[in-house]
């Protein structure tokens, strides 16, 4: 009896200590949960912030990737400044497991705005300078092409091309460029051509009153579409080569050309003493552009007996000779 006893004990603490570890069940693992993992903003211009924020439960430890480190383990928020597209790890963990979320922060591209690009005056005379203009915004290089250079985000400087030149700026940064166009034209100066009525030229010479004289007129026609304006034809009658042999002077005076019209000088009469061997002229005046022109014309008469003939060419510099050069000069200061 007393080992049948022993044996129910025994039988009876068995059973009471299966019906124990029943009662509890197996062993559950419960890593960490990650409510929320977000950026706020979630774009950005770089140099600008976004907020970082979690909430986690049941985790003893968190951290944030991209060099953020250790967070708290049940919420909280980070400010980050990153300069590219980024995206972030949270992890938390606990002696159960760990558990990931992810977000991304875009950056935003931000180019250089250019506020304005001008030439003032648009169009200048042949030699004159225009001024470019400029503002641009948030770029770290601003530059002008055709020989300008590198400038300042802001400013002015002036060019003179020698012919019709489009200039681009180009502003930079990081985040892209852009670019403006400003154009600088060439005036056009009036182009004369200048003829004579009747050509040749025709003198006469008088031996007994030792007189040349001739009667003829100048058409001046212009062809560049510019209007101008003749203040000076001023001719000159030599003897011979030398300024100092002139025996006749006159400025026939000027007047209005249209663009692309004609004036006509005279017919009118020079004489002078002296049997002359060299006739001079040269038109002054100015056109609507600004430019200024001097056209001289020459021509040496061959006389038949009492009749001269003279056929008039422009004079080339360089190529005319230095006598009849002189001759201009000395016709100069006579018609100011």
């Amino acid at each position: 009896m007393k080992k049948l006893f022993i044996w129910c004990l025994v039988f009876i603490g068995f059973a009471a200590g299966f019906a124990c570890k029943d009662s509890t069940g197996p062993d559950v693992d419960t890593p960490p949960t990650i409510t929320a993992f977000t950026a706020t903003p979630a774009s950005i211009h770089s140099g600008e912030s976004s907020l970082l924020s979690w909430s986690v439960s049941n985790a003893t430890s968190c951290a944030i990737n991209q060099g953020v480190g250790a967070v708290s383990a049940s919420t909280g928020t980070k400010s980050v400044s990153p300069t590219v597209t980024t995206t972030y790890t949270l992890t938390a963990t606990n002696a159960d497991g760990s558990r990931t979320a992810n977000c991304t922060v875009t950056i935003l591209l931000n180019p250089p705005t250019i506020d304005f690009f001008t030439a003032t005056p648009a169009a200048v005379k042949l030699g004159d300078p225009s001024t470019l203009t400029w503002s641009v915004q948030n770029a770290t290089t601003v530059t002008i092409d055709n020989g300008v250079g590198t400038v300042a985000a802001t400013g002015s400087t002036d060019v003179t091309p020698a012919a019709p030149t489009t200039y681009t700026l180009t502003a930079t940064n990081a985040d892209g460029s852009d670019t403006e166009t400003a154009e600088v034209t060439i005036l056009p100066a009036a182009a004369l051509t200048v003829s004579f009525n009747p050509t040749p030229l025709v003198w006469d010479y008088n031996s007994g009153t030792d007189t040349t004289s001739g009667t003829f007129a100048q058409i001046l026609t212009e062809t560049a579409g510019v209007d101008c304006h003749l203040y000076s034809a001023y001719t000159g009658l030599y003897v011979s080569a030398d300024p100092g042999s002139i025996i006749a002077s006159v400025n026939w005076g000027g007047g209005d050309i249209d663009a692309n019209g004609q004036l006509t000088l005279g017919p009118h009469t020079i004489s002078g003493t002296g049997q002359a061997t060299i006739f001079a002229i040269v038109f002054d005046g100015w056109d609507d552009n600004g430019y200024t022109f001097a056209l001289p014309y020459y021509g040496t008469i061959n006389w038949a007996g009492t009749t001269g003939t003279v056929m008039l060419q422009p004079v080339v510099e360089g190529r005319t000779d230095p006598r009849i050069m002189r001759l201009f000069e000395g016709l100069r200061p006579r018609k100011r």
